[in-house]
């Protein structure tokens, strides 16, 4: 589970680190020409390899040339598919599609015209490849079949009544203060502006692995310290693992560089940033190589969570925030109010927003 941490580490290393380290993996792994991979000695011979032959190098140049090896295997593998079927429009799934630094080599090729990347690319989407195969062998049309789909809000959602009982439940007033609020959305923002960081419960789960702003713990992004911060209280990540951001979709030409307009909204692909995000959000893209993994946010797909961003803009004028995953280290994403309320107070995390409530601890 921890193949991530390798994407996060590769950009520290030096380029002449990372290809001393890069020419020692070349010949393991090759495409051949009808679009299969080959490997020297199979899977168990690599791992075998992998032990005596890079046991010295570097732990950042291990990294960083095992994620450019295998980003120069996709770009090699994409342009012979395309000079092979002549199509030039890519979507991509599977969890090495997870990889968002691939993602982004495929994106910047310039035999690539459009770019689609499946939410969540790993096993968790079998069923959506399901439905369409079923879709298509029913005869039915796929733009039609595309509209139930609009957005990947689709896991459980909980009534007013039992976000109530469950604050009741958990929640005594000595430790805690509670406030039912009018406008939730503007007391978050508000939060954020201040330089506090706040959890989020609210609506439908998200689909897969990454957290789009209903069970989210999210921050003011100007700031780096908020980076420690998040990690003390909650997230104890490894030090050069970056946060996401979540950020207005019309001011994605404020932040990022996408040319393409490859669409942004399910933090699957990394792309380049403008000077002006390396003022607003430093503290949500990456701290060494200033790239971002962006979810663009639109008042259509997620209402709630866009109206905080807009009134956090209209408090900061910055169009986006800190957004990371409720979940203690080691334990999977919060579901219900129960489990945020216990994640909640198990953490140093100081305010929770979930639903219409407001629970602070008081200090």
């Amino acid at each position: 589970e921890h193949e991530y941490k390798v994407m996060g580490l590769a950009p520290y290393c030096s380029s002449y680190n990372r290809d001393k380290t890069l020419e020692k993996l070349k010949g393991l792994f090759w495409v051949n020409d009808d679009l299969t991979f080959g490997s020297v000695g199979g899977g168990n011979y690599v791992q075998h390899w992998l032990g005596n032959n890079l046991r010295y190098d570097r732990f950042d140049a291990v990294a960083a040339s095992a994620q450019k090896y295998v980003e120069d295997l996709s770009l090699e593998w994409v342009k012979k598919a395309i000079e092979k079927t002549g199509i030039h429009n890519i979507a991509l799934s599977g969890g090495f599609f997870m990889n968002i630094k691939v993602n982004k080599a495929l994106m910047e090729l310039p035999e690539v015209h459009r770019l689609y990347i499946c939410p969540s690319g790993g096993d968790e989407s079998t069923p959506i490849g399901a439905l369409y195969y079923g879709v298509a062998h029913l005869g039915l049309d796929h733009a039609e079949f595309s509209k139930y789909i609009p957005n990947i809000d689709l896991g459980d959602e909980y009534s007013l009544e039992e976000i109530e009982k469950a604050i009741s439940s958990n929640c005594d007033s000595e430790t805690f203060t509670i406030n039912k609020c009018d406008d939730i959305e503007m007391e978050v923002a508000q939060l954020l502006s201040s330089g506090n960081v706040v959890a989020r419960f609210n609506g439908r789960m998200e689909f897969g692995a990454r957290a789009l702003g209903n069970r989210s713990i999210l921050a003011n992004p100007t700031n780096p310290h908020v980076v420690r911060i998040i990690n003390e209280q909650i997230k104890n990540r490894d030090f050069w693992m970056p946060f996401a951001c979540s950020i207005l979709e019309e001011r994605a030409g404020d932040y990022l560089i996408n040319p393409k307009n490859v669409v942004m909204k399910y933090m699957a692909i990394s792309c380049e940033t403008t000077p002006l995000a390396k003022e607003h959000l430093l503290a949500a893209i990456h701290p060494y190589d200033y790239t971002a993994r962006p979810q663009l946010v639109n008042r259509a797909d997620n209402p709630s969570y866009y109206k905080i961003l807009k009134n956090f803009e209209a408090l900061t004028k910055i169009g986006g925030v800190l957004n990371t995953s409720m979940n203690l280290h080691g334990e999977p994403l919060v579901n219900s109010p129960e489990d945020a309320l216990s994640t909640f107070k198990r953490s140093g995390l100081r305010h929770l927003a979930i639903g219409s409530y407001l629970v602070s601890k008081k200090v």
